[in-house]
């Protein structure tokens, strides 16, 4: 079994959102005390934030997401309302969703792998995570799709992983994981016993602590 991270493995994520940061920027600027070169620092922090309150439970998806907004728009000391800080999220997430992109080889390489039983283990929400697989008309070529909203538990933890194994009937040892974070993906999954490829696309050389690292997914498809 081979499974598959999404953000910035399979679909562009950290590009998506910058670019969708800088024209959220430029239409509410008059109203931000950031700027332009400091807004995605913000964003990011405030994002993070706000997303590990969700992740460990405590929030729901929609409310990270109007917290997250609140903060940036108060720290002008002008309150927002909630109907406000939803509308203007969207402005961002219409943005965001318009600028994700399937990565050149991702296609090939699913191809190529066709004759193998391939699964998803990704970090997010349910909805928008399915919602990026659909899009480039690659959910299909999923036979298990486990997404950590959906089972309750995280990238690093092993349960994640455990539970990808379990839907595919299959030990650990058995699957491979690519993932494109060094801790999250690949190191995690290699402690559970699974065969990891650290995607680095975008980082200098690195040492991957053990772990194997492809620069493209043209790579994976030669070494396994």
């Amino acid at each position: 079994m081979i499974f598959f991270d999404i953000d910035d493995t399979l679909v562009t994520h950290s590009q998506s959102q910058h670019e969708a940061i800088l024209l959220f920027w430029e239409i509410f600027k008059s109203r931000l005390p950031y700027a332009q070169q400091e807004f995605p620092a913000v964003w990011d922090f405030v994002m993070q934030k706000h997303f590990a309150v969700y992740a460990a439970g405590q929030i729901s998806f929609s409310e990270h997401r109007l917290r997250r907004i609140q903060e940036i728009f108060n720290s002008t000391n002008l309150a927002i309302s909630e109907e406000e800080a939803t509308a203007n999220f969207h402005v961002y997430l219409q943005y965001y969703e318009e600028k994700w992109a399937l990565f050149d080889d991702v296609l090939p390489c699913l191809d190529a792998l066709n004759h193998r039983n391939l699964g998803i283990i990704s970090n997010g929400n349910g909805e928008q995570q399915r919602r990026k697989l659909q899009k480039f008309g690659i959910a299909d070529r999923f036979t298990i799709t486990v997404i950590s909203e959906e089972v309750g538990v995280w990238k690093p933890k092993p349960e994640i992983f455990l539970e990808a194994c379990r839907q595919a009937a299959a030990v650990p040892e058995d699957c491979i994981y690519i993932g494109d974070n060094l801790k999250l993906d690949a190191q995690a999954s290699q402690e559970v016993g699974m065969r990891s490829f650290w995607l680095n696309r975008k980082h200098p050389p690195m040492t991957g602590n053990g772990v194997s690292i492809i620069n493209s997914m043209t790579e994976l498809v030669r070494l396994i």
